[in-house]
């Protein structure tokens, strides 16, 4: 009786589930899965959507007759079921685009369910509501068109690469990810497992999470490393036209399908594309999303996956189609799919703070050397037939074609070390360009971890042909506690330094960069002999310390001196100098994101400023000759700001309280020289001469704001359009202990503007564009020059992409 009574109330779930439809939905054109096309079973209230990968599943208490599909964009579809379960539905296009919108009068409905969507925007943001775990399957493989305009006639090449095509992939990549997150900020990915195609080298896995961004719910959204203003941010209504496309149902809640695209008139950075808005607390289910204007290189079509867990809507699967226009294979344009599956993903987990450090994402030492089994336990299917094929053949070809070290130089590129065996090449030492040395060329040799992680030593050597003076120096460095940062480095160098000039160790400027082109113009160089220890550390999570002490030799190279004052007043005009410091610099960049991969560390750009600080004590003890105090302060950003554009700005500030020479004091970066070939830079005053001022206590500020192409723009002329200004002031203490050359101080205020046109020519090639500008910048204020055109500098302007 007891067991009756139980099956008395089991009866309905078991009925409610008796009936099932599975099946798959593809483009009849070109075969691709189409996710998140509408299900619903005819006259029931019943109904789902496709998965990313087209799959769907339909489940009834009673049998199931027909089923309706309807997709934004095809023709709709009514299937009678004969005795079938699982279906293959192929739906037509239809010729809808979504710039074919039309704007209705009176109230538009699809702004009332977006209201709702941004109200609730930060309840649905797990980085914003949630604490969570969860590992991350990533398939992409890279593939091209094997559809190919009927305009144009096949070849046999392309018939050779389609029948390639047929049995492999072009690339392949997976990877397993382990992260975890607590508010407001803590984030921390662990690739456990990476298998790339042709390579042993797991740094490729990195990527699989850098074309979109992790939730849709910020207010802008990061595409291809591009900021996209968010359909559903504050405000977006008066930028975005939204319309209801369709209506469907998911269980008992409704699921309003809205079409998106930026509002005629509108210039911004702007998607096209779909929500899927539940009526469950409005959140949104699936998403399909693209630029609205394509970048000339490479198409993107986003799409995201949300489903409701332990009361939390999560983004489940993120996927990432791509079109190479400018890359091909043979005649074929090549392509990219990246899936990612979110799985045993857990709600607000007990995480302890001391599970996080600074590094956000790093690759587990054996990542590459996971079974068969292992990955299995991750992947959402077997693998296919096709993606066998590609491991096998590009595995055998990236063997051959070692291309393993090619990566290592892709790599270098961004660390600026190549890895040779046991030694790191310093590609910083190889080639230096300045008017001081003129070429200097250069080696520069480092350990690596293939000696011993805990210690390296290296050098360099250098020859300008300018100065015809050989220059070197060597350092050893030890790592004392990896997971909080902790190095002591000791080191040596004789060399040149530019006078004026404070350095940070973690401020590295790229000479081929518009902040680096300042560096082209250093025309006044002090010999240096110089020996310091530096220890190095960690705390408050974004912080670097260095503590330090050295010696340092001056010898001055042109007619600058320094009155000294000796026994019975008498003055030597001294030109070489011994400074004895010992200080601590300090770096702290908020939420910056350090990457480890298995050699070396890189840092990613963080949203807020970046800000350097440095004191540096001056001793007589050890033959030190002066004794000072020099405090320096620096701080940088670059921002962007939806409809406005990029504003940046530099600023630093220093004082020295004490006598000392020209060397300690402050130059204030002029890059004018007259009739000379000059190019507009960034972070400097460009029309100032390189020494025109010296100061001890000082104040430069340098604001620039990219308007992008938001003011002007055609399809085949958007030129950058940049406004410039600059403002500097300096105190020079003890002006009677200088002579030899002459300058001016700054107590009056320098003051500088100017407008920058950058991309007036461009030229693209395979990969990348290389664009040319001009910039006009005019000097005003106390410190004006006579003759009004002495005040003007016109410079060129250049920058490249890849």
């Amino acid at each position: 009786m007891r067991y009756s009574f139980l099956l008395f109330f089991l009866l309905p779930i078991y009925l409610f589930g008796q009936h099932q439809i599975t099946g798959k939905v593809i483009d009849k054109k070109t075969k691709e899965p189409l996710a998140f096309v509408n299900i619903v079973i005819a006259d029931e209230r019943l109904g789902t959507s496709t998965n990313i990968d087209g799959y769907f599943k339909v489940k009834s208490s009673i049998p199931i007759a027909t089923i309706k599909l309807s997709y934004v964009g095809y023709e709709p579809q009514e299937i009678t079921i004969n005795n079938q379960s699982n279906l293959l539905i192929k739906m037509k296009k239809t010729s809808f685009a979504l710039e074919e919108f039309m704007v209705l009068p009176g109230i538009n409905p699809a702004e009332r369910i977006i209201k709702e969507v941004i109200k609730n925007r930060k309840k649905h943001n797990p980085e914003k509501s949630l604490d969570f775990k969860y590992d991350s399957y990533s398939k992409m493989y890279f593939t091209a068109s094997t559809n190919p305009n009927k305009n144009n006639a096949l070849d046999s090449n392309d018939l050779k690469a389609i029948q390639w095509l047929d049995k492999h992939h072009l690339f392949m990549m997976e990877s397993v990810i382990e992260r975890k997150y607590k508010q407001p900020d803590k984030s921390y990915e662990k690739i456990v497992a990476s298998r790339v195609s042709g390579l042993k080298n797991p740094t490729f896995s990195l990527i699989a999470s850098e074309f979109q961004s992790f939730s849709f719910y910020n207010p802008t959204l990061n595409v291809l490393d591009k900021s996209y203003l968010n359909p559903i941010s504050p405000n977006s209504i008066s930028k975005y036209l939204f319309l209801i496309e369709d209506t469907t149902f998911t269980n008992k809640d409704t699921v309003y399908i809205l079409s998106f695209r930026p509002r005629k008139g509108k210039n911004f950075d702007a998607l096209k594309g779909l929500l899927y808005i539940n009526t469950d607390e409005f959140a949104l289910q699936n998403v399909i999303a693209e630029p609205m204007e394509q970048d000339e290189a490479i198409s993107i079509k986003i799409q995201q996956k949300y489903e409701k867990i332990n009361g939390s809507w999560f983004p489940v699967q993120l996927n990432s189609n791509m079109v190479f226009n400018t890359l091909k294979f043979g005649n074929l344009k090549m392509m990219g799919i990246g899936k990612s599956y979110l799985k045993n993903i857990e709600i607000n987990p007990e995480i302890s703070k001391k599970e996080f450090s600074y590094i956000a994402t790093e690759i587990d030492i054996n990542a590459t050397k996971k079974e068969e089994e292992f990955w299995n336990k991750y992947r959402t299917d077997t693998l296919s037939l096709k993606e066998k094929n590609t491991y096998l053949k590009i595995d055998s070809i990236g063997k051959a074609a070692n291309l393993d070290k090619k990566v290592k130089g892709l790599e270098a590129l961004l660390t600026g070390k190549l890895p040779w065996g046991v030694i790191d090449i310093d590609l910083n030492q190889l080639l230096i360009y300045n008017e001081y040395e003129g070429v200097r060329l250069g080696m520069g040799l480092q350990t690596n971890h293939h000696i011993s992680k805990w210690f390296s030593f290296g050098g360099y050597g250098a020859y300008g042909f300018n100065d015809k003076a050989f220059k070197y120096g060597g350092n050893i460095d030890f790592l004392i506690d990896d997971k909080n940062d902790i190095e002591l480095n000791i080191s040596i160098k004789k060399d040149v330094q530019e006078p004026g000039v404070v350095s940070f160790y973690d401020y590295k400027t790229p000479m081929f960069s518009p902040a680096g082109i300042r560096l082209f113009y250093l025309s006044r160089m002090n010999n240096i002999d110089k020996i310091e220890a530096r220890f190095k550390f960690r705390t408050l999570r974004y912080l670097k310390v260095y503590v330090f002490g050295n010696q340092e030799n001056v010898a001055v190279t042109n007619n600058y001196f320094f009155k000294q004052r000796i026994a019975n007043n008498i003055i030597l005009n001294d030109q070489y100098y011994t400074f004895n410091e010992v200080g601590v610099e300090l770096r702290y960049a908020f939420k910056e994101k350090v990457i480890k991969t298995l050699s070396s560390k890189i840092t990613k750009p963080t949203n807020y400023p970046i800000i350097y600080a440095k004191l540096e004590q001056g001793i007589t003890q050890f033959e030190g000759e002066y004794e000072y105090t020099r405090v320096t302060v620096r701080a940088e950003k670059n921002f962007y700001i939806n409809n406005i554009g990029k504003p940046s700005f530099y600023v630093e500030a220093g004082i020295v309280d004490g006598n000392v020479p020209q060397h300690k004091l402050n130059s204030s970066l002029g890059s004018f020289k007259p009739n000379s070939f000059m190019i507009a830079g960034q972070n400097t005053f460009e029309t100032m001469l390189p020494y025109e001022f010296f100061s001890s206590q000082y104040l430069n500020f340098h604001l620039r704001h990219s308007f992008g192409a938001l003011l002007f723009k055609t399809k085949k002329f958007a030129p950058e359009i940049i406004l410039v200004s600059s403002a500097g002031f300096g105190k020079l203490s003890h002006k009677n202990s200088h002579g030899g050359e002459a300058f001016n101080t700054m107590e009056k205020g320098y003051y500088e503007s100017g407008l920058v046109l950058n991309n007036l020519f461009n030229f693209k090639t395979q990969g990348y564009q290389l664009g040319f500008g001009a910039g006009a910048f005019y000097r005003y204020g106390p410190y004006q020059l006579e003759n009004t055109s002495e005040n003007f500098a016109f410079k060129i302007s250049f920058g490249y992409a890849f």
